[in-house]
């Protein structure tokens, strides 16, 4: 079963519509969504394991316009 984390996209430039459909492009991404509130973008990410999140998260980071990614893990008991 793949490891899911969300990534949590603050831009400091461009439009969130099109970051997104950048971030959807990067290997890794399931989806991606333009959200209101402090974060402009979240993905959710699927790998074989969580060693794979930071690769991910940083591919985004270097999508023009993203100022910020945090990744959140998501850990089934």
């Amino acid at each position: 079963m793949a490891e899911v984390a969300y990534l949590l996209i603050v831009l400091d430039r461009g439009t969130p519509v099109a970051v997104a459909r950048e971030v959807r492009k990067v290997p890794g991404v399931v989806d991606a969504h333009v959200t209101m509130g402090d974060f402009d973008v979240i993905a959710l990410v699927e790998h074989v394991e969580t060693k794979g999140f930071p690769t991910v998260a940083a591919a985004v980071q270097q999508i023009e316009g993203v100022s910020k990614v945090v990744t959140c893990v998501v850990v089934n008991p």
